[in-house]
Order: C-alpha cells, then structure tokens, then sequence
C-alpha cells in the first residue's frame, strides 16, 4: 500500500526532473532510498531515523537542482515507508535540515498564514511572521496550511521556513523563525478544532491518593488511547482525548475499569467538544488574556467547559460545546486581533 502510496509524489518529482533538463537546466532527480534517508519500519507513521541528516549533508556537495520526491523513505531493510499526513511537508523539512539549508520556502494554495479560519472570519489579517511554537499550536488546533510534525527537523536546527502561494509566488508570505518581536501583536492567532471527548471523574480525596492519575492514564493506554490535555482539581479531573479513538466497546470497557480499579464517585464520557485556542508568544508578559477571553465568550452566549493553559503561556485553550465553534472564534477574533492591528496601525 505504501508503494502505490508513494508513486504519485515519485514519478512527479522524475517528470519534473526530466522537464527541468529539456529546458536547460542542470537538474537531477534523487530517490530518498539512494540519498540515504532512513525511517522506522511503520507504513503510513515513518518516524526518521538521526542518521538520515548525516547522509542528507552530502547532497550540498553537487551545483545541480535537486528534484527530491516528498512523503516516503526507507527503513534499513529497505523497505518504502510513507509518512503520516502531510509527509511532503515533512520531507522537506528533513532535506532542509540535513543540507544545513538557510531557507526552507514550502508553497501550498494561499498567500499566506492566517490569523484566523477564513472560512468563519472575514478578511482574516495575514500573519508575516511567527515563531515556531506558535505555528505548532495553530496547526495542532487546526490550521491546516502547514503540518505541526514538518517543523521539528526545522526548529530543531533553526532553519527558518517560509510558507507561500504556489499561485502567486511573488508574495511574500509567512516567514516561521525561532523568535520575533511580540510586543505589538501578543495574541497572533485564534484556531479552533472539533472532535474532543471529555472523561470526566470523580473521587473525594482524590488529590491525596497517590498514583491516581497514573493509574488512571495507564487504563487509557491499555486501550491505547492518546489524551491531549488534562484539566483537574482536588477531587475531580478530566481527560481530553480526541472522540474518534472512542467505540462504544471501548467506552464502556474503560469506565467499568475505573469504576472497578479506581473506586470512584463517579464517572462519565462526554463527546462533541471543540478546543479554540488563543495562541501568541506575547502572552506570558500581557495581563488579562484569560479575562478577556472569558468576557468575550460569555458576550457571545458561549458556555466554557474547560480552561488550559500550559506552563509556557504561548497558548490558552477554551473547551466548548462543537456548536458553539465559529461563534466563539469570531469573538475572540473580534476581541484580541481586531483592536490589536488598529493599534498597530495607530502606532505606525
């Protein structure tokens, strides 16, 4: 499967290669087998293996333009092995990192990143540039322009990536780098994605019972579940988890099992959660975000369901109801981004 998966992006990349060679061009195509780019042996979820940015250096050494196929490599058996989705993104970000590039340009079909869904705000503003960690969170919650995975051999080496518009190459884009000023723009982004399942439990004393919370997780990995975030309080937490991992035999498996193992008040599942995330570097030196955030959802009639924010303060994450969705990021847009860029304005 991974083969007829992969020949797509492989006999694309020769045909581009022989083009370029008609028209004069001093252009070669180069299999990833023969580059040297190395993967775990798991079709459909290829992890790269450390060794493959050494092999890759070798490829600065030729003056030819190089046509590299995206989405596949090869384990050391010499198996084919795509990546996840979004792999040419990642190949990219791999080649980039290997060859020691100064720039990684990705174009897809948009000018460039935007601050908010198009498709539920108006005229989003572009965003020119942004951080790493901020791209991570935006794509994670749902931007969908560039994968959250192509940035780690990116970051990791601080190449700085460009994204831009195939169609319109003459934009200039989003340009990602490892650290931009946030003083005039600490929110940067408003994303939201569905499909979220709460597990809601209940114990009293819960906070003084050692190793609760490592039982409780080592349930959810018996049945081999990932969580996303873990909101809790002293007596009660909940575990978000994305909802398309749940069926019903699985469900009903894990709350027997905390019922029975964990001798708790109560249990129960909830589906049909969105996660909208505000998301900026700025946000750990700016008083208020959570406060503002919270006033803005309850001028939109928006229930919150659950509040998280990480220790780095570069996202806060609102769980609501999925039909409360688009309502709550045009408020929240409305909020930080629309006032935001008329000060900017004013400033300039």
């Amino acid at each position: 499967m991974d083969l007829i998966k992969a020949s797509g992006e492989d006999n694309n990349a020769k045909l581009i290669a022989d083009y370029f060679q008609r028209i004069g061009l001093k252009a070669s195509y180069v299999n990833p087998q023969d580059a040297g780019l190395l993967v775990s042996d798991e079709p459909g979820n290829a992890q790269v293996l450390p060794e493959t940015f050494e092999h890759l250096a070798k490829l600065r050494e030729t003056n030819e333009i190089i046509v590299f196929p995206g989405f596949f490599g090869y384990s050391k058996e010499g198996t084919l092995v795509t990546f996840p989705r979004g792999g040419s993104d990642i190949t990219g970000s791999i080649v980039a990192a290997g060859t020691k590039a100064d720039l990684y340009e990705n174009f897809t079909d948009v000018d460039s990143v935007f601050a908010a869904n198009p498709n539920v705000v108006d005229n989003p503003v572009k965003i020119k540039k942004m951080t790493y960690r901020e791209m991570r969170e935006l794509s994670y919650a749902g931007f969908s322009v560039f994968h959250d995975e192509a940035l780690i051999p990116a970051f990791r080496n601080r190449i700085p990536v460009c994204v831009k518009n195939t169609n319109n190459p003459a934009s200039s884009g989003t340009m990602i780098i490892a650290e931009r000023e946030y003083f005039l723009s600490p929110v940067i982004g408003i994303a939201a994605d569905e499909g979220f399942a709460t597990i809601y439990v209940r114990k009293y004393l819960m906070n003084r019972e050692v190793g609760f919370g490592r039982k409780l997780l080592q349930i959810l990995e018996d049945e081999g579940l990932s969580y996303e975030h873990i909101p809790s309080g002293i007596d009660d937490t909940s575990v978000v988890l994305r909802q398309h991992q749940l069926t019903d035999e699985i469900e009903r498996r894990i709350i027997e099992r905390i019922q029975r193992e964990l001798y708790v008040d109560d249990v129960n599942i909830e589906r049909n959660f969105s996660m909208v995330m505000i998301v900026g570097e700025g946000m750990h030196n700016t008083v208020g975000v959570a406060a503002r955030a919270t006033a803005a959802l309850a001028r939109a009639n928006v229930n919150i369901e659950m509040i998280n924010q990480g220790s780095s303060e570069v996202s806060l994450v609102l769980g609501i109801h999925s039909k409360d969705t688009d309502r709550a990021v045009r408020e929240l847009y409305q909020e930080f981004l629309v006032e935001q860029i008329a000060q900017l304005n004013r400033r300039l």
